[in-house]
């Protein structure tokens, strides 16, 4: 996928993408995407294709896959429900897909993966929070180097945001060992919208990150510690709760600067999405 160029953001292929993040089981047709988008579908292919790199059809296989892989490899869920929940009419179907992009079965794939606990589940919360608008640059590539690029543009791009108080949050779309091609791994630098900041500001990327139910957990320390925390997480959550994973993104809320997350140390709140 693309990294995002401010000079060629697009809010309505930027609709389409959450549409098909957080859809996977939904219709996800050229026709209704491109009613979404407001272009004909003609043109809509052709525009997403070069604003994301891949083509609409190339694009909603591999996010199923991985939508796919990721159950199958921290919830151990059943290989039939997997797939319905990730949009295959069949099993057949997913193989063949899946297949193509790691070479194995999904039971070959799910039966590398048994419950070998070393952790307990970190303590959490489950909340449930509204829809938060967020100004936001996307970096593709290995997070060693996004999260950090990310963070710089933030910096030398939204200069016309008000600097005190700022509340950052950053988005993962991607997990490293699931998303093969690294260029495919997305991160995303968000800035809070705050009406009282920031309505007259008109001409920075947004989006929205979808609101529901979350589990929140709590973490002060440093972004290596804070990377192991979220892998044990992900270990450990979703086999000891009684919850699916779902098709949104998690995401982080930092409540000090991204300075602080970057080469010091961040308190922190992980937000997992549960269905």
């Amino acid at each position: 996928m693309k990294s995002l160029n401010l000079s060629s953001y697009n809010l309505y292929i930027e609709k389409v993408l959450d549409e098909i993040e957080c859809n996977l089981d939904h219709d996800l047709s050229i026709e209704r995407l491109a009613s979404l988008a407001g272009y004909s579908p003609f043109h809509f292919q052709r525009l997403f294709k070069d604003y994301v790199g891949e083509s609409v059809h190339q694009y909603i296989k591999r996010l199923r896959v991985e939508k796919t892989a990721l159950m199958l490899k921290y919830q151990y869920n059943n290989i039939t429900d997997s797939a319905i929940r990730t949009g295959f009419n069949n099993n057949i179907s997913l193989t063949r897909a899946f297949k193509s992009i790691y070479n194995c079965s999904p039971k070959e794939y799910k039966d590398q993966f048994r419950l070998n606990k070393k952790f307990d589940t970190p303590s959490f919360e489950v909340v449930n929070i509204d829809d938060l608008k967020v100004f936001f640059v996307r970096v593709c590539g290995d997070y060693n180097y996004s999260e950090k690029a990310s963070w710089m543009e933030v910096e030398n791009k939204f200069e016309q945001l008000s600097q005190n108080n700022l509340q950052y949050i950053s988005i993962c779309y991607n997990e490293p060992s699931i998303t093969l091609d690294k260029t495919n791994l997305r991160y995303e630098a968000c800035i809070l919208y705050e009406k009282n900041k920031h309505s007259h500001i008109s001409d920075l990327p947004v989006k929205t990150i979808r609101g529901g139910k979350y589990a929140k957990f709590s973490f002060s320390g440093t972004l290596d510690e804070f990377d192991n925390f979220f892998n044990i997480v992900f270990d450990t959550f979703y086999h000891d709760k009684n919850y699916q994973i779902s098709l949104k993104p998690s995401f982080q809320f930092h409540h000090n600067s991204y300075k602080d997350l970057l080469f010091g140390t961040t308190t922190t709140d992980l937000f997992i999405p549960i269905d």
